[in-house]
């Protein structure tokens, strides 16, 4: 357990959700938008639109992670709401796919279009030992920050606070400052007028998979909802507050950019925020976004770290992942173990992938896992309706049916076009699933029927699940949100004890 004095505080919590969304998505994903969709009316609104669903993803969730503040993001919401094997699938998909890919896009992105602007000539250092640059920073970016998430939650807290911040802060002034100049009266507001059509489904599903990676993070609260202080109402003002303030960050921006490019100009900048200020402001311009453009990735990196890792080791405590996952440093009190898997899988992808095919690769993912995870708001207001709620979905039923509703539309728009990354998302899901039915599965019953007629613990196949409703049981019986807090440790606690 977290000791009080290491938790995330609300300021440090909702740094964490922006810092995770602000990343390479807001500089890459406009070029990929504009390349599907001609107009400046149109692409707004998809962006608008992919703010939307973020934003009802977010105040859905907000009511799992307030009521059941735990380690492992999605993964105790699904087993509870649907049982181990889908839970199990889930996660596999996530510890796959969903953050070592964006682990992966990320540091690739960042390493491509903002470091050899930074670096200047150190930048191709790595040529003298044979290495690609590009792939060599972006490996020493993965380790990197692995090791300083190694050191300590509070730590990485703090750091993400400084990148979040001092990033936005930057961008809004520069994005204040195309607009009171006009652009360059040659943009696509100057241009190209008002044209309200919309195109067809297959380009806006298309356009919007880049969007949706751009606006990925939206739920990195619930990932390390055990380490933050007073979870029942931080959790929400977190998820929903650095979900809000991000869109419209992000309306801001591309704004901006079509104040500064064509449509055909923007489709074709390969990254719009370094194209922009060197475009506007020279050299000098150019190096200070870059800067600033480097360290919202750093944050988005770190807060994929830090929220990717929690779900092998929520995994592991239930036996869905190897034991050693679940162990954790003993000065640090932090995952060690499920840190530098998801970094030894994300440095695979680097060395596999290109940056677009990671980023459809983690996007399709993505869509699937948080379809899934906000359908569990409806199954476990069914299924647990007297379980104690600090905070209930705003909207509810209309805006988690809003994200299951746009999220399956894009998925199946994609599936049926034939798109790569939907069919390996699927694919892995299946495997997964199919290996838990086959495999683990019977290796848990065997389990529990060795140790029948002893206290069932999380690997008797239910014990997991027991414990989730002996948490929830306590926390409802002592009333209060502090009260509440201590029943969810208390049981989480027993359930342990028991196992």
């Amino acid at each position: 357990m977290v000791p009080a004095n290491a938790r995330l505080g609300p300021v440090a919590a909702m740094s964490l959700v922006a810092g995770s969304m602000l990343g390479i998505g807001i500089f890459i994903a406009p070029p990929a938008v504009a390349s599907q969709i001609n107009t400046p009316a149109a692409f707004l609104v998809v962006w608008l639109l992919g703010g939307l669903s973020a934003l009802c993803g977010a105040l859905s969730i907000a009511e799992l992670g307030a009521m059941m503040p735990r380690a492992g993001g999605d993964y105790p919401y699904l087993r509870l709401a649907y049982g181990p094997g889908l839970a199990f699938a889930t996660g596999w998909l996530q510890l796959l796919a969903v953050f070592p890919g964006s682990l992966a896009a990320m540091a690739v992105g960042t390493s491509a279009f903002q470091l050899p602007i930074v670096l200047g000539d150190a930048y191709f250092w790595p040529e003298t030992l044979g290495l690609d640059p590009s792939i060599a920073w972006a490996s020493a970016i993965i380790i990197g920050l692995t090791a300083v998430n190694h050191i300590g939650v509070l730590v990485s807290g703090r750091l993400q606070i400084v990148v979040t911040v001092a990033p936005v802060a930057m961008l809004l002034l520069g994005t204040a400052g195309v607009m009171l100049h006009q652009g360059t009266h040659a943009g696509a507001f100057a241009t190209e007028g008002v044209d309200l059509r919309l195109p067809g489904f297959a380009a806006m599903a298309a356009a919007f998979l880049p969007v949706y990676f751009a606006f990925s993070g939206w739920n990195a609260a619930i990932f390390v909802g055990a380490e933050i202080d007073r979870p029942g109402r931080n959790v929400p003002r977190a998820l929903v507050g650095g979900t809000l303030a991000v869109t419209l960050l992000y309306l801001a921006l591309c704004v901006g950019f079509l104040s500064v490019f064509t449509m055909g100009a923007l489709a074709n900048t390969g990254e719009a925020g370094t194209a922009a200020a060197r475009l506007l402001f020279g050299g000098v311009g150019e190096f200070a976004v870059t800067v600033s453009i480097l360290l919202a990735m750093l944050g988005s990196l770190n807060g994929t770290i830090m929220t990717g890792s929690r779900i092998s080791f929520a995994m592991a405590n239930d036996g869905h992942c190897i034991a050693a996952a679940a162990s954790t440093s003993r000065r640090f009190g932090t995952p060690a173990v499920a840190l530098w898997m998801q970094a030894g899988w994300a440095l695979v992808l680097v060395f596999s992938h290109g940056f677009e095919a990671l980023m459809n690769y983690a996007s399709a993912a993505m869509l699937i896992t948080g379809t899934l995870t906000v359908t569990a708001v409806f199954v476990l207001r069914r299924k647990l309706p007297k379980m104690l709620r600090p905070y209930r979905a705003w909207g509810y039923p209309v805006t988690p049916a809003l994200y299951v509703l746009s999220s399956v539309g894009v998925l199946g728009v994609l599936a049926h076009n034939g798109h790569a990354s939907v069919f390996t998302g699927v694919g892995w899901f299946v495997l997964a699933l199919g290996f838990h039915y086959l495999v683990v599965r019977r290796k848990v019953r065997g389990f529990g029927e060795r140790r029948a007629g002893s206290v069932a613990g999380p690997m008797s196949g239910h014990g997991a699940d027991d414990c989730i409703e002996l948490e929830a049981g306590l926390a409802t019986k002592l009333g209060a949100e502090h009260d509440a807090e201590l029943g969810h440790k208390l049981g989480h606690e027993l359930g342990h004890e028991l196992g």
